[in-house]
């Protein structure tokens, strides 16, 4: 222990508040900066014990990061939870154009496609390839169509089913038709992955405060007769367990930087396939990665996690050291 330490520990009970106020402020100061000297005392270890934390913070945040962008993705597929109106037969231009005109100013809708008649028999007609057989018909036997496409905020399962069945009272539509398994399946997948990195992301936290009690146990026995020291000058365990927080501290700042440099770093590794992917779909489609929000909620929460390691470690390994 320094001389300041232990000038701190002695001189802590007589002191004014002002003075008392000084002297932590100095010791906070001297405590921060000798934590990051020990670190640095042993390059191998501690950058060994930092890369763990990072990798163990980096697979949650990852998986989290992809998930962000496959709901992305999903929200930019416009057909995603289209609904299809399938009108009827004798429902003329004017009728169909004033009940696109009504669904629009529906709550939910973001845009409504009219097909007409004629429409819909010239796309059959260029897609089927039965364009003589077609002529040969008296009439037109396809319907108008409107091309309904929800809001963002109404791209749900239960949201389309709403949105469907309330579609269905309209006596102008013969049929509604949504792919609601498909929509299903995809919210199924995306809760299922929330859920997964969820539950990896609480693993591999603990994960972390084992680690990093680990090592603050390590550090606390390292230093086991200066702790008999400053206990005997009469030193709480407070004062005591100041140096190792600040140690904990630092090992989650720092794993918390490491891991977004892993990250990013893999993010960019990934940009050109995840490019060349999209662009087999005429996609334009980018990999997006952490925002400055993100990037300091990550730092803190690793800050957070090394801080709490230390704290559980070494509160009971100091009780358990007596001045002999």
């Amino acid at each position: 222990m320094s001389s300041d330490q232990l000038t701190g520990a002695s001189l802590s009970q007589g002191a004014t508040f002002n003075a008392r106020l000084k002297m932590l402020t100095r010791l906070h100061k001297i405590e921060a900066r000798r934590s990051i000297k020990d670190i640095l005392k042993s390059p191998v270890s501690s950058f060994m014990t930092i890369l763990v934390i990072a990798i163990a913070l980096a697979l949650p945040a990852g998986l989290q990061i992809l998930l962000d962008n496959g709901k992305s993705l999903s929200q930019s597929w416009d057909g995603a939870s289209r609904i299809s109106l399938y009108l009827k037969t004798d429902l003329d231009k004017k009728g169909l154009l004033a009940l696109a005109d009504k669904i629009r100013l529906k709550n939910g809708v973001q845009a409504v496609e009219v097909i007409t008649q004629e429409q819909a028999l010239a796309d059959f007609t260029e897609r089927s390839g039965f364009a003589e057989a077609i002529l040969q018909l008296d009439g037109n036997p396809l319907p108008p169509v409107l091309v309904v496409q929800p809001a963002a905020t109404h791209t749900s399962p239960q949201a389309s089913e709403l949105m469907l069945a309330e579609f269905q009272t309209h006596k102008e539509v013969e049929l509604a038709q949504l792919d609601l398994d498909w929509v299903r399946k995809l919210y199924a997948l995306l809760q299922l992955a929330e859920k997964a990195a969820s539950a990896l992301g609480l693993a591999l936290a603990l994960a972390v405060l084992l680690i990093v009690g680990n090592t603050i146990r390590l550090s606390v026995q390292n230093r086991r007769e200066e702790i008999e020291v400053v206990k005997l000058v009469g030193a709480t365990d407070a004062f005591i367990r100041r140096p190792f927080l600040y140690t904990g501290f630092w090992y989650g700042f720092m794993a918390g930087i490491t891991c977004w440099i892993i990250l990013n770093i893999s993010l960019v590794w990934l940009q050109e396939p995840v490019a060349n992917l999209a662009g087999l779909y005429q996609s334009q489609f980018k990999i997006q990665g952490l925002s400055l929000q993100q990037s300091l909620q990550l730092i803190s929460v690793s800050c957070g996690l090394g801080l709490l390691g230390s704290w559980l470690s070494v509160g009971r390994h100091i009780r358990q050291i007596e001045p002999r």
